[in-house]
């Protein structure tokens, strides 16, 4: 797909000039792609449960959190 050298306010600016159904396309387009992209932080989930020492390193940073807001 070629890049096009157009600014945002240039792309809203075309897409208020389409008839409604144009528009829905358009934004069913976006929609999809933002559907689509996938969240970094699902990667994590679920990385320490099986970790025997979670709970003990939690423990750990909260304890020095209290400690260094004193």
């Amino acid at each position: 797909m070629p890049t096009l050298d157009i600014t945002v306010e240039q792309v809203i600016m075309l897409v208020k000039q389409l008839p409604l159904e144009g528009k829905k396309a358009v934004f069913k387009v976006l929609q999809n792609e933002l559907e689509v992209q996938e969240n970094p932080w699902l990667k994590l989930a679920g990385k320490y449960q099986d970790d025997s020492q979670f709970e003990e390193m939690l423990a750990y940073i909260e304890a020095e959190c209290l400690h260094n807001a004193k």
